[in-house]
């Protein structure tokens, strides 16, 4: 009990990085995390509100915005208030300016001496509704230049509904019914996506630690869940396994499965849900 105390007295926020271009469905998968169609509240570093537009939230053709983003800014839905986010911006090929902003700023918050400051995850999306430039150049030298030390990277493959329609037009010109097609496509779909893409990023210095492909008429809930057990999973420690936990509205499911799988102390799990 008193060690379950002294981690809730330490940590108070869940602090993740999420990455990806325009349109990536960075907003989607925010808003299905914390159960809310509402748009963040955004702090700068002195903890002042800022103007909303400045954000990933911005709609895309907001272009003006874009000199004035800032990847300290601080994201913060009032359902969630346990979270922590920040943004950073897509890697425009051949421009190195927003890497370097995001190594820098993941090499600071990882060395951050307060805890509560310290970032614990990266979220990368990748979308895949482009299957010509689905992951860039710019993207892959993220895996290949960018050591996150011990914050995870996990892979967030976007809009992968698209892979599936391309995957049912091809089983039906091989002369499967339309059921047929339907049902086999998002097999067809995983398998080349792994075959001609996912071993792109795999196979680079620093791949992401997991990976999970989103689908864009999944619900919300089919989002949250999914991308919580493989963020738990790519976490190092019981403390921060069982934060996660706890922001995501005392996810009871998610403490059992920590239980389970790394024997974390029954009297801590339930410590830290009450």
């Amino acid at each position: 009990m008193e060690e379950a105390i002294q981690l809730r007295s330490k940590y108070q926020h869940f602090r993740v990085l999420i990455m990806g271009k325009a349109n990536a469905g960075k907003t989607t998968i925010l808003q299905a995390v914390c159960g809310t169609s509402e748009a963040p509240q955004v702090y700068n570093q002195q903890g002042r509100r800022v103007w909303p537009k400045t954000t990933l939230i911005a709609p895309s053709n907001v272009r003006s915005q874009r000199g004035i983003h800032d990847i300290e800014h601080e994201l913060r839905f009032r359902s969630n208030p346990g979270f922590v986010f920040h943004d950073s911006r897509g890697f425009e090929a051949g421009s190195k300016e927003e890497l370097e902003t995001a190594r820098a700023f993941i090499n600071s918050r990882a060395a951050e001496r307060s805890v509560d400051k310290q970032l614990h995850a990266i979220w990368f999306c990748l979308p895949t509704d482009h299957d010509a430039r689905m992951i860039t150049a710019a993207e892959l030298d993220f895996f290949k230049r960018c050591d996150t030390g011990k914050v995870p990277v996990i892979a967030l493959f976007t809009k992968f509904d698209s892979l599936d329609g391309q995957a049912y037009h091809e089983l039906r010109r091989e002369g499967f019914g339309h059921s047929e097609a339907q049902n086999g496509a998002p097999r067809r779909a995983n398998k080349q996506f792994e075959c001609v893409h996912l071993h792109r990023i795999l196979e680079q210095r620093y791949p992401p630690k997991k990976e999970l492909r989103i689908r864009s008429k999944l619900s919300p809930q089919s989002i949250k869940a999914p991308l919580a057990h493989k963020t738990s999973d790519a976490l190092d420690t019981d403390a921060l396994k069982l934060l996660l936990a706890t922001v995501q509205n005392n996810n009871v499911e998610l403490c059992i499965a920590n239980f389970v799988n790394r024997q974390v102390p029954t009297s801590l799990i339930i410590a830290l849900l009450l």
